[in-house]
């Protein structure tokens, strides 16, 4: 458990704070970092936690300390960037629990850094692969199962590198760029839905 972790545990209070029992959380990219705090968060607070990342190996950590810790957490395996596996985690996470009440999309790639002149094309798809189309795809299929049952929350992990490009970040700076205009454009939509859908920029 990281001191940030803990930090953040010691100022929260479960109990007079938040209370996410009997409600279905997935966080993609929750193998470690940002991904594996908001996990082990809405754990202690009371979801149902699914920790997804592209290998179970390094999903199982993250569930293991969870489930030590009295959580709830099962590991699925999931690469957002094939549009397929988003469809196979959908279909299991409906077939196991019925409902999806929290989508926490951080999952994401950044496989070149340099200058925006240098980029190649395949880091340019792998990066829109990923970045945008994974975050629609997975919003899309989370919004519909949510619809069904009454509603949910979308957190998007977007960037400050959304609102002001990093430096030889072009082509992430771009992708985080249009996550927050994805988030304002599903949260005006799926309001009606009493979907809520929000956005992070670490």
């Amino acid at each position: 458990m990281s001191d940030a972790y803990e930090a953040l545990l010691s100022k929260i209070s479960s109990k007079n704070c938040f209370d996410f029992t009997g409600k279905t959380a997935l966080i993609t990219g929750a193998s470690r970092g940002i991904g594996a705090a908001v996990a082990k968060l809405y754990a202690e607070f009371g979801a149902q936690v699914i920790v997804s990342s592209r290998s179970m190996d390094n999903i199982q950590p993250v569930v293991d300390e969870i489930t030590a810790a009295g959580g709830k957490a099962v590991g699925m395996v999931c690469h957002i960037g094939d549009p397929q596996a988003i469809e196979t985690l959908m279909t299991d996470i409906q077939a196991q629990y019925g409902r999806l009440d929290i989508l926490v999309n951080n999952a994401a790639t950044n496989p070149y850094y340099g200058p925006v002149l240098n980029t190649t094309d395949s880091a340019v798809d792998k990066t829109i692969e990923v970045n945008i189309k994974g975050y629609f795809q997975i919003s899309q299929k989370a919004g519909l199962l949510m619809k069904e049952n009454g509603g949910g929350a979308i957190i998007n992990t977007a960037s400050v590198n959304g609102v002001s490009p990093g430096p030889m970040q072009g082509i992430y700076s771009i992708t985080k760029a249009a996550i927050i205009s994805m988030t304002e454009t599903f949260a005006k939509e799926c309001a009606r839905d009493n979907i809520r859908v929000n956005a992070v920029l670490p």
